[in-house]
């Protein structure tokens, strides 16, 4: 069972994370729309890429997940403290927020074949990086919640 909440707590961080992205307004920031942009770098239009870009999001949300469980099962003494899970996934999704942005700059907004997604503002990547924060922080609390509630 244990190796399902990693699962859980990806798609979890998925919803949370597109709310993020989706609803930014609230911060005050730009809503953006990653889901098509990452649809239609492969389809190459943006009316059609909502499924597979949704598709990569979630995939991509849930392999992370496990990769923040992994890196939390190599520190030391993590067992039982759901602060720790928290405050490290958190961590972890500032870090994962930060080198995504970073990504973005240099390579979607340069070379993304539709020209409504090249243009990348400060407030877009703050929203990235904000909704990464949300992310790490909803992985955070399934993966800390979750084997007290199922295990």
């Amino acid at each position: 069972m244990a190796e399902f909440f990693p699962l859980i707590a990806g798609l979890t961080g998925v919803v949370v994370m597109n709310f993020f992205l989706r609803r930014a307004r609230f911060l005050h920031l730009p809503e953006t729309q990653m889901i098509r942009a990452i649809g239609s770098s492969i389809t190459r239009n943006a009316d059609n890429a909502l499924l597979p870009g949704t598709i990569i999001h979630t995939v991509g949300g849930i392999f992370f997940a496990y990769v923040y469980a992994f890196l939390l099962s190599t520190a030391p003494d993590t067992q039982g403290s759901l602060m720790v899970y928290v405050v490290a996934c958190t961590l972890m999704g500032l870090v994962h927020g930060l080198v995504v942005t970073l990504f973005l700059v240099i390579s979607v907004s340069q070379y993304h074949p539709l020209d409504q997604f090249k243009k990348l503002e400060p407030g877009d990547m703050a929203a990235h990086v904000i909704s990464h924060i949300a992310y790490g922080l909803t992985v955070g609390l399934g993966l800390g919640i979750l084997p007290r509630l199922l295990g």
